[in-house]
């Protein structure tokens, strides 16, 4: 019995990576005529080699080389998982909402490249700017 279990346990894992190599294979035939396009997304993971990126009612999901952004040095930070400028102080951070132009599609690897074409600016930045918030004193 326990043999017959190991076995269909194998089995459905072997069926579960043949159809996520399926979808990924969908996934970058779909975009193949997409390229050139561009679309907004959100930062779904950061890493040390750039940030992937889910676009936004399509659910693909590619990568934004580090050697795309610019002659910037950025270094990573694992804790708060962000990609920060060294000259220009801009930093990539997991969520953050961006607009990417789909560079490349590779079938047979299934992947995707993207560049970035811009960052929008988040909620916080944009609350912030303009008159300094008052501040309440205690009693």
């Amino acid at each position: 019995m326990t043999l017959l279990g190991e076995h269909c346990s194998a089995n459905e894992r072997r069926a579960d990576d043949a159809t996520r190599d399926v979808v990924s294979w969908l996934k970058c035939e779909y975009m193949m005529d997409k390229i050139g396009e561009e679309f907004p997304g959100i930062i779904s993971a950061v890493t040390s080699f750039g940030f992937f990126v889910e676009l936004a009612d399509i659910y693909v999901e590619g990568l934004v080389h580090i050697s795309n952004l610019g002659q910037d040095y950025f270094h990573f930070d694992p804790t708060s998982h962000q990609l920060k400028g060294e000259r220009t102080g801009m930093n990539f951070r997991l969520g953050d909402s961006v607009k990417i132009k789909v560079a490349r599609v590779d079938l047979d690897e299934k992947k995707m490249d993207f560049e970035l074409v811009q960052k929008e600016s988040s909620v916080k930045k944009a609350e912030t700017s303009g008159k300094p918030k008052k501040r309440r004193r205690k009693k």
